[in-house]
């Protein structure tokens, strides 16, 4: 019906570009649909009539640079043979134009026969790398000591390009800090002293080694290294590992380094490891014993760890209750204005402990200033 309306448009006088224009169509399409067969009616249901192409398409015309029957015949049976069954197309395309009989095949050329084919999936180790990993199970946990979560992470110092590395070791269960190093190396003997440390430090050498936690980590290179795997199987741990460049797999570790950096206290930057070591010999104790976590119903993570949450929560059940019913009970009396609050004296709460703009000890004044 369109071409129909351009053609009569045109018997009128009017351009075929700007008939287009009028009905908005680009004058390529119209040129393209001018190009094929006529359609025809055929005999459908009473009523209906269907328009059909009683010739089969315009077949295109071959690319004057296409490739030759024994060119394609080359480059198939490179695709194919055994010793290069992991090759790239980039290789591919050099192989035949470096060998015995040198031919210029692109790469891309390549590529579109190895999917024709069925032969552009990945190679070599890249096949076990490009396999579907899952995120790792951590829904049996139940309990503290069943699963460490550990990290390592950047800590600046007043030098450009130099670091200290926080190695931190976290009960997945109670969120607690079990260990904690400060080190100027990334190396896998950190990691080794940080666990055993937390072996120690939770009594659980004297248990069955059945009964250690599992360790849960992202898969940097001190994490998958062959020190840290031999020590971890020399202990009988099992290692999971998070998914490639999937923080969310490991993400109490990952909120646990947040709370450290975003904490108001925080220098921002070491003047020497000694510092470091100084300022989160004050920190972990408060975060352990003071510091409450929402998804733990603020509680600390020192309280979870030793069994009190069941108590606690209890407690606090009781006291909300208790408060509910106050006010539900004082209901009809008189209602109050916050001007009325203010004119009254208010409670002193100077004895209650605080924490949230103090932390575990004032502001340190910063000794010096880091390069822009």
């Amino acid at each position: 019906m369109i071409l129909d309306l351009i053609a009569e448009a045109q018997a009128e006088g009017l351009s075929r570009k700007r008939a287009c224009e009028v009905l908005s169509l680009s004058p390529r399409t119209f040129q393209r649909w001018n190009a094929l067969p006529a359609p025809v009616m055929v005999a459908s249901p009473p009523g209906l009539t269907v328009p059909t192409l009683d010739a089969p398409a315009m077949l295109r015309s071959r690319p004057y640079n296409a490739l030759t029957a024994s060119e394609a015949m080359a480059v198939i049976a490179l695709i194919r043979s055994p010793q290069h069954a992991d090759a790239s197309c980039r290789e591919l395309s050099l192989a035949l134009l470096e060998g015995p009989k040198p031919a210029y095949v692109s790469h891309v050329t390549f590529w579109q026969y190895q999917r024709a084919l069925g032969c552009h999936g990945p190679r070599g180790r890249q096949v076990a790398q490009g396999q579907h990993r899952t995120a790792p199970d951590t829904e049996w946990v139940s309990g503290p000591n069943q699963l460490w979560d550990w990290d390592i992470t950047y800590l600046p110092t007043t030098e450009r390009g130099v670091f200290f590395y926080l190695y931190s070791l976290l009960d997945h269960w109670s969120r607690k800090n079990i260990a904690w190093r400060i080190s100027p190396r990334l190396i896998s003997a950190e990691v080794q002293t940080l666990w055993d440390h937390g072996l120690i430090n939770e009594d659980l050498l004297d248990q069955p080694a059945e009964t250690w936690p599992k360790s849960l980590s992202d898969r940097g290179s001190q994490m998958r290294s062959q020190p840290t795997r031999r020590y971890f199987q020399k202990l009988g741990i099992p290692q999971l590992f998070s998914r490639p460049r999937t923080p969310d797999d490991n993400p109490y570790i990952e909120a646990h380094f947040a709370t450290i950096k975003t904490h108001p206290v925080y220098p921002g930057f070491f003047a020497n490891q000694a510092k470091a070591e100084d300022y989160f010999r004050e920190f972990y104790p408060w975060y352990n014993e003071v510091h409450p976590h929402t998804r733990l119903n603020m509680l600390t993570p020192s309280q979870v760890h030793s069994g009190q949450s069941t108590r606690l929560r209890g407690e606090r059940t009781a006291v909300k209750a208790a408060t509910l019913a106050v006010r539900r009970a004082n209901l009809k009396s008189q209602p109050f204005t916050m001007e009325m609050l203010i004119a009254n004296p208010l409670p002193d709460v100077s004895d209650y402990p605080c924490y949230s703009w103090a932390g575990p000890k004032v502001v340190p004044a910063k000794q010096a200033t880091p390069l822009d």
